[in-house]
């Protein structure tokens, strides 16, 4: 369904929706899309990895949102357990894989212009680049690689006990990498240093073992971490704290969406909104993310559409900034493309009237849609979206229904639903503000 964005003074804007669907497999058992990548300048290719081992190339055109298909990448053996470009080089893709390879595709060619690997061909459970250097996560060890001379740099020998799940440079620091670990440890490691002793910065203990993280802020000063028994928890990189922790953060979200959420996906930070979003998902195809504040909870934004993902579960997604759009990737072997259906880019900002509170809310995300049954409405960036459970005369045959402000509508969950909130940590003590 399609819906008009509030534009700058309030009124009419270019419609929001699903703008494009592409298949990455006619199979009749397709395999399923693990991870999506897109390069960021200029940002016009989409990979995508499979469970058949492969990663599909397509290029995006930002201004109708359609995608089309390049070419296949094709030749690890195992599964591949990481996709990316290469900052600076927007046609050349990085994948690592339990084959014990670190590929670095050519995607005008389809083949590989370099492989990498540990010694003794270890699996390789994760990976990262930066322009200038690669690395790679064993079951214990971390190996960098100079990815202009492709030398062997250094073997961070042993900080983990389990392997590594998730590897990272900061953003604003490509000296410094972070690993995190089966065994519950996040790691921050400069590479300036020489001295091994002195390799590892700090170490933030999860207490749970770690399946992925990532940075947000303004400085990109915290982290946030998912562990291996859904519990998510944020971090302050300078004094290796814990800030907050949600136990139990997907029986929130289930209570929360009036639904069954089955699983995390990840975190998104918007540095335009300054905003951190945390996705899960359910079997049926939702996409659900989150608002979360100190003491609540909250859905923002609901879409619709049944020729979206269905019966399957989403298995990544990427949340383009600059674009105001947001592919979904899942088992169904479908990518989805949502966003606006017109030129012209994202609205101009909040309606002129809004309160203070709704500007804070509308700038967070570009716009707030209200829920109906195939379609996606807009809501007044004045009104704090709530949810609560339908009355026995309200649920019928389709279940549920939603409140936003003073306004009831039906809501039921379809075959294929994307659900956005926003997730706000308490990073603001100081503030005296209970948001």
């Amino acid at each position: 369904g399609d819906a008009k964005a509030p534009s700058k003074g309030g009124g009419g804007g270019g419609k929001i929706g699903l703008r494009t669907v592409s298949l990455n497999s006619l199979a009749q058992d397709p395999p399923y899309i693990l991870r999506l990548a897109t390069s960021s300048s200029p940002l016009s290719l989409v990979a995508s990895s499979s469970s058949d081992q492969t990663v599909k190339v397509h290029s995006l055109d930002v201004k109708d949102g359609s995608m089309s298909y390049l070419l296949e990448l094709k030749g690890h053996t195992k599964p591949i357990t990481s996709v990316g470009f290469v900052p600076g080089q927007p046609k050349v893709v990085y994948t690592s894989s339990l084959d014990g390879t670190f590929a670095f595709w050519d995607t005008d060619t389809g083949k590989p212009v370099k492989m990498l690997s540990a010694p003794g061909k270890k699996p390789l459970h994760s990976a990262t680049c930066t322009g200038k250097a690669a690395a790679a996560g064993t079951e214990e060890d971390v190996f960098i690689w100079d990815t202009r001379t492709w030398k062997a740099l250094r073997k961070l020998d042993e900080f983990h006990t389990d392997e590594v799940t998730c590897l990272q440079f900061h953003p604003n620091n490509e000296a410094m990498l972070f690993s995190s670990g089966g065994d519950g440890m996040i790691n921050q490691y400069d590479l300036n240093q020489t001295d091994e002793d002195e390799v590892l910065e700090a170490t933030i203990n999860c207490e749970q073992p770690v399946n992925s993280f990532g940075f947000f802020g303004k400085k990109m000063e915290y982290i946030y971490a998912f562990s291996t028994m859904e519990e998510v928890a944020l971090f302050d990189i300078d004094s290796a704290t814990a800030l907050a922790t949600f136990p139990d953060i997907r029986s929130d979200l289930s209570k929360s969406a009036r639904t069954e959420i089955s699983y995390l996906i990840n975190c998104h930070y918007s540095r335009k909104s300054e905003r951190l979003f945390i996705c899960s998902g359910s079997t049926k195809g939702g996409f659900l993310v989150s608002h979360l504040s100190k003491n609540n909870l909250e859905s923002v934004v609901g879409l619709q559409d049944f020729t979206a993902h269905s019966d399957t579960v989403v298995r990544d997604f990427l949340w383009l900034d600059d674009l105001d759009t947001i592919i979904t990737a899942g088992e169904d072997s479908k990518m989805c493309v949502w966003g606006p259906k017109t030129g012209g880019g994202a609205p101009g900002g909040p309606p002129s009237g809004a309160s203070a509170a709704g500007r804070k809310a509308l700038q967070a995300f570009p716009w707030q849609w209200e829920a109906r049954e195939g379609s996606v409405q807009p809501l007044r960036a004045e009104r704090k979206a709530s949810i609560r459970p339908p009355g026995k005369d309200e649920r019928g045959e389709k279940g549920l229904n939603c409140l936003f402000g003073q306004r009831q509508v039906p809501f039921s969950p379809p075959r294929a639903c994307v659900y956005l909130t926003q997730l706000r940590p308490p990073l603001e003590p100081d503030s005296g503000t209970d948001e």
